[in-house]
């Protein structure tokens, strides 16, 4: 079948990419900082060079390039170099090949342009500096992205609303200085060193440290507070303890305060299944589980994990440690000094988990916070997962729970994950006795019984509702054209995936809301001519 596409066709030179209508602004606009000269040098560097890739992998990121050609382009050669064995090597012949299977090729402009951006660079060994005045730009453009969304925040606000969008804007300032700025320099006042600016070379970000997933990357931050919250029963406080047993296993340390009074024969009975070694749960040294009864064996307890310095810290639950300190959930200064204290083991370089649960209210549920203050989001600097069952858990069988990153301050969990919020499952196998088996893995894409599979149509689609929240079934189809029965298709295979979910607003309206991102090139059983 012959794809046809109604919009208009720019004729392009053959040393640029073809039109973006999103990038390509008239003359009369100002862009925002870019050098596509650097972008085209740098990628035609990798391709005369390919041994550069690893370590130009260290400074840049796909999403550092302006144009969105040249991050595919940038991807298309890291997949290459890795997916590549023996003697084969990325050159202008093996990234076409791979950019037309994936149903790129045309997109970036053709095989021809592969060869302009290899004229481009005239100095391969140059190619750290341009990748330096790529980032730079980058940085900059994230500057102006960030005064844009303040100033959004400030617009779209009520003077009864103040206190929760000066903490939105104050969140989207740490998630900004976290991502570029520098690591923290210990000093009694509190002053943080800002010399690297002048450098442009912004500290290193250390990626997620334990609990592997199957992709290669790990999901909870080392020196961090990381969370996990959801609705009961959805294997939340598992997780985490598997993230102690990998610990342990390792060779490494752990601890568990239990503040929902699992008691210490279950909690061990639950990490043996899991599979931790029993000499590493029997030492004090390398394992150690508390119960606290009050607030001031918590606070001790505490004490003991921060100079222990254990790897992973385990906190079960917040719901009842706030009570236990006798702090009001509702005050948000209140919150903010008990975190303080149940955090300072990330400040010895632990891995702390928070457990915590979802509020009820359906309004409440859809912001993406857990019960309470909006000062439990704040405190986590790591990574903070949602929970949602897929598949029940229960003895004999195979559970499995849905995992999306609610927030990632550091972003380096976001950039190892494809497909935006969606981590995969979480997937407990209880089917043998005496063992529980798990592992957190992507779902492979999955056919709809031989149905007709418009997976253009869901990449546009998918790419609609993640740049317009809320938008209708009419927006979606005046938006992204085609056959309106071929658009209903695509979107129903949408929502039945998980990729976008829908509710009915006012009036009975039905407005959808982008889940995980949906990109043709990733789906195993794409059929690129719908």
């Amino acid at each position: 079948m012959t794809h046809t596409d109604d919009r208009p066709v720019r004729l392009v030179a053959p040393d640029e990419p073809p039109f973006d209508p999103d990038y390509d602004r008239p003359r009369e606009h100002r862009q925002p900082p870019q050098d596509m000269g650097a972008e085209q040098a740098v990628l035609g560097a990798l391709i005369l060079e390919p041994n550069l890739a690893a370590d130009l992998a260290t400074h840049l990121d796909g999403p550092d390039f302006y144009r969105p050609a040249h991050e595919t382009i940038w991807n298309a050669i890291h997949h290459v170099a890795t997916a590549t064995t023996g003697d084969i090597k990325v050159d202008a012949v093996t990234l076409a090949s791979h950019l037309a299977r994936t149903g790129e090729l045309e997109r970036i402009g053709g095989a021809p342009y592969l060869h302009t951006l290899m004229e481009a660079c005239q100095l391969p060994e140059n190619a750290p500096a341009y990748a330096k005045i790529i980032r730079d730009n980058a940085r900059l453009r994230t500057a102006i992205d960030t005064g844009s969304r303040l100033v959004q925040l400030g617009q779209k606000g009520t003077v009864d609303e103040v206190d929760t969008y000066l903490a939105e804007a104050l969140q989207v300032l740490d998630d900004t200085v976290t991502r570029w700025g520098p690591r923290d320099t210990v000093s009694t006042s509190g002053f943080r060193d800002l010399s690297w600016i002048l450098t442009g070379q912004a500290p290193e970000i250390p990626p997620p440290r334990w609990l592997q997933h199957e992709a290669g990357h790990a999901l909870f931050y080392a020196g961090k507070v990381n969370g996990v919250f959801g609705d009961p029963e959805t294997a939340k406080t598992w997780l985490a303890q598997c993230a102690i047993v990998e610990a342990l296993n390792d060779g490494g340390t752990a601890a568990m305060i239990d503040v929902d009074h699992n008691g210490e024969n279950h909690t061990a009975a639950r990490l043996l299944l899991l599979g931790a070694h029993p000499n590493a749960l029997a030492d004090p040294t390398r394992f150690r589980y508390y119960d606290p009864q009050e607030g001031a064996e918590l606070r001790h307890a505490i004490a003991d994990i921060t100079t222990h310095k254990s790897d992973v810290v385990l906190i079960d639950s917040l719901g009842e440690i706030f009570p236990m300190l006798g702090l009001n959930t509702n005050d948000g200064d209140e919150i903010t000094g008990g975190l303080r204290l149940i955090s300072q083991p990330a400040d010895t370089g632990s891995c702390v988990i928070f457990i915590d649960h979802l509020p009820k209210a359906t309004e409440a549920r859809a912001t993406g916070f857990a019960i309470g203050s909006i000062a439990k989001k704040r405190a986590i600097r790591g990574s903070y997962i949602r929970a949602e069952e897929a598949v029940k858990p229960a003895p004999g069988q195979i559970g499995k729970i849905n995992l999306f990153i609610e927030k990632d301050t550091a972003g380096e969990l976001r950039r190892a994950t494809p497909g935006g919020k969606y981590l995969g499952k979480f997937i407990l196998d209880s089917t043998q006795p005496h063992v529980t088996s798990w592992k957190v893995a992507r779902d492979t894409a999955v056919t709809t019984d031989g149905r007709f599979r418009p997976t253009r149509l869901m990449e546009r689609i998918s790419r609609h509702v993640e740049d317009n929240d809320q938008c209708t079934g009419r927006d979606i189809r005046e938006a992204v054209g085609g056959k309106p029965e071929n658009v209903v298709k695509a979107l129903k295979v949408l929502i039945e995936e998980g990729f976008v979910s829908v509710h009915k607003g006012a009036r009975n309206a039905l407005l959808h809301h982008s889940i995980s991102l949906y990109r043709e090139a990733e789906d195993d059983n794409a059929q690129p001519d719908d």
